[in-house]
């Protein structure tokens, strides 16, 4: 190979590279994301209200906040209260669960679709649980009235339990 005796022309030669490198990777992006979309894995459409939950710095995810409040009471079945919480848009669907005091409550989270919404944690009960595997159920007791908070593992989008 010739020596490049020129330092200019050495130094071109490497931004050549690297854009070559740079446009390659882009190239090599745009295509996957293609297929996705192609497959029907890319994301649902943003509703109306979420786009302008969004813009104003609401939004309804990981990096996009906890989105407008949704509250979901639980029903009772037996001597347990139960609530499923979809975690499939990247927030808690509800948000804000209302509970009765003094009953134990089976609070359902449905499988997440990964990025911090692969778990949740609930501090107060030094409980973290993935959601990654598949749904789980994380079992509390009978608990005193008072709000308590859960989140997603990087503690970006939360949830409120209000037990009454």
């Amino acid at each position: 190979m010739e020596q490049i005796k020129n330092p200019m022309k050495k130094y071109v030669l490497i931004a050549l590279l690297v854009l070559g490198a740079f446009f390659a990777s882009y190239s090599f992006a745009a295509a996957r994301q293609s297929q996705s979309n192609e497959a029907g894995l890319a994301q649902a459409p943003i509703a109306p209200e979420a786009a302008s939950a969004q813009a104003s710095g609401g939004g309804d995810g990981c990096c996009g906040g906890n989105g407008a409040q949704i509250e979901g009471a639980t029903t009772l079945e037996g001597d347990v209260q139960r609530l499923t919480i979809d975690t499939s848009s990247g927030s808690f669907n509800p948000n804000v669960v209302k509970a009765k005091a003094g009953v134990p409550l089976e609070l359902t989270f449905t499988q997440a679709p990964g990025g911090c919404m692969s778990g949740v944690v609930f501090p107060d009960f030094e409980i973290d649980e993935d959601l990654t595997g598949g749904q789980k159920t994380v079992k509390l007791p009978a608990l005193d009235p008072g709000q308590y908070t859960f989140f997603c593992q990087m503690q970006m989008v939360t949830g409120t339990l209000v037990v009454e």
